[in-house]
């Protein structure tokens, strides 16, 4: 097995697999550059923290995966500074976007796909329950892997449903990125998976890896890593999972 994932900032990550650099959900702008979150309770601009690399970094990557295109995952930076022709792969809602933002290999995964020797799922999910699902539109997940290398799982602004829990039982994947910052709505709604559905993952899919990360970088994320690291402490789980931080590079 030969994954490595280097975490750049909130879901911003470098998954290398089968020798192929996979940029993922870039968000590339610079300290306030981004407005404050809607409908949330916070009017703080983001992202708060600055990127741990410079923009000329991202210039050596092989393609683009996209889970949702909310201005945390994809913003206007990225679009401007980003090749151009590399591949991007996307829920197919995005597709469309995509391309009149100017890319010009965008591939919509309805199921699955592959590129260089690396099989692509697609995992349909929910941002939400209720109306704030529909205020929030379509999010995806998607299973990456190749024999050599095995699985991962990036899970995307998924909340835990049964769905995602019959992905885990039958999938079992070599590795899991969960977006775990407990991001929250007004009234509270929330919005991306929790520390508890870390213990959720870990029970159900013991021999899964673990990869927290979409803590500190924006306002309406109330779960920051050192909340993480002091819940998963506090059960003797501190082994549960990788709490990156950014920059750090975790090799498989």
């Amino acid at each position: 097995m030969s994954i490595s994932i280097q975490h750049i900032r909130n879901a911003t990550s470098v998954l290398t697999i089968n020798g192929k650099k996979i940029l993922i959900d870039p968000m590339l702008s610079d300290v306030g550059e981004l407005p404050p979150v809607p409908f949330t309770r916070t009017l703080r601009r983001n992202p708060l923290t600055p990127l741990p690399v410079p923009l000329h970094f991202f210039e050596n990557m092989d393609a683009i995966l996209l889970t949702h295109r909310h201005f945390d995952h994809l913003d206007k930076k990225a679009l401007s500074v980003l090749n151009k022709r590399m591949p991007v792969f996307c829920q197919p809602e995005d597709q469309a976007f995509l391309q009149r933002s100017g890319f010009f290999h965008v591939y919509a995964i309805h199921d699955s796909y592959e590129w260089c020797d690396i099989q692509m799922k697609r995992v349909k999910g929910q941002h939400a329950l209720g109306l704030a699902a529909k205020l929030l539109g379509p999010v995806s997940g998607f299973i990456l892997s190749t024999p050599a290398d095995g699985s991962i799982y990036i899970v995307g602004d998924c909340i835990y449903t049964s769905d995602i829990e019959e992905v885990f039982r039958e999938y079992q994947p070599d590795i899991a990125i969960l977006n775990t910052p407990r991001a929250q709505m007004l009234l509270g709604t929330i919005i991306t998976m929790t520390a508890e559905d870390i213990v959720r993952i870990a029970h159900l899919s013991p021999t899964t890896r673990i990869v927290a990360v979409h803590m500190d970088a924006i306002s309406h994320c109330t779960f920051k890593r050192r909340h993480l690291q002091s819940f998963l402490m506090e059960r003797g789980l501190e082994h549960a999972a990788f709490v990156p931080y950014d920059g750090e590079v975790i090799v498989f």
